[in-house]
């Protein structure tokens, strides 16, 4: 059993340790247990749920409970992944399905390089390595990585080399590790780069989400480009006994130009609102909804349309 990463309780060490089912049932009974003694976990989301998503305070409400239990939920799993073997990871991944599987099982026949693009929602790299081991189980993996990932974060993603799957990591600022991530990347590898991190980390495109006049760190069109990868949006979310793996159309990059990026983005920008307003309680930004909003006086990057 790996050690235990610090400032983890025990108790949540041991529900981490259980098979998916049994630990989701576990954290939804404790968050129950904690409604009956203390009035119920809060996100403290509920009035920006009511501005934006233009809920009534009711709804909000709810919805800020469903929040703060998806954010346990989230880092029960990564914690999971920390802990359990891989023999029982596999058998979590047995619950984690696959929405038309066929656009991943057609990309992965064709050999050629791939970029996932998921959102930081919902346990999602439980979702990644279903992909990985059910359809690229013979690719290399390029993950870009945020500055700011957390060590445990860090140990999780590097626990992929144990299925077997060569894993290289690229920092999203590492300017001087760009261009041999780049060759790698044409080796038929697959590439995970987000799709939602804040303008702060570069190259900022204007992606109007929810009403507001958001910003996203957009770079994905210039990899696509250089690499000859074809992009597949991806969502990840939690269900009661498991996951669900959704992808998007996927799409190439045909140039490097201003207008191929602001068509990029908009795909990107459309991916990024549905699937939001779809599952807002298991979107992990929220609280940092105001590093995507222009400052006072600021204008707006160029990118996809409202």
């Amino acid at each position: 059993m790996a050690e235990q990463p610090p400032g983890i309780s025990a108790v949540a060490g041991l529900v981490a340790s259980l098979p998916i089912r049994a630990r989701r049932r576990a954290l939804r009974s404790l968050f129950h247990l904690t409604a009956l003694t203390r009035g119920g976990a809060r996100a403290g989301l509920s009035p920006c749920f009511e501005r934006v998503l233009r809920l009534p305070r009711r709804e909000a409400v709810r919805l800020d409970r469903e929040a703060a239990f998806h954010d346990a939920l989230a880092e029960m799993e990564w914690l999971s992944l920390h802990r359990r073997s891989l023999t029982g990871i596999r058998s979590d991944l047995d619950h984690v399905s696959v929405r038309s599987p066929e656009i991943l099982t057609h990309l992965a026949s064709r050999g050629e390089p791939v970029i996932l693009a998921p959102l930081h929602m919902g346990p999602y790299v439980l979702g990644l390595l279903k992909i990985l081991l059910t359809f690229f189980p013979d690719r290399s993996l390029l993950v870009l990585r945020r500055r700011d990932d957390r060590p445990l974060e860090t140990r999780v993603m590097q626990r992929i080399t144990e299925f077997g799957i060569p894993v290289r990591f690229l920092t999203v600022t590492d300017r001087s590790g760009y261009l041999p991530a780049v060759r790698f990347a044409r080796q038929s590898a697959v590439l995970v780069v987000f799709g939602d991190l804040p303008p702060s980390y570069g190259r900022p495109a204007a992606m109007p989400v929810l009403g507001l006049p958001t910003a996203f760190a957009f770079g994905i069109e210039t990899l696509a480009h250089l690499t000859g990868a074809t992009v597949v949006p991806l969502a990840v979310a939690a269900r009661a006994g498991g996951s669900i793996v959704m992808p998007s159309d996927p799409f190439t990059v045909r140039a490097n130009d201003p207008e191929e990026r602001d068509r990029v983005a908009e795909l990107m920008r459309r991916h990024i609102e549905a699937t939001v307003r779809t599952w807002p309680e298991q979107w992990h930004h929220w609280a940092r909804l105001p590093e995507f909003l222009p400052a006072a006086g600021e204008p707006v990057p160029r990118g996809g349309a409202a």
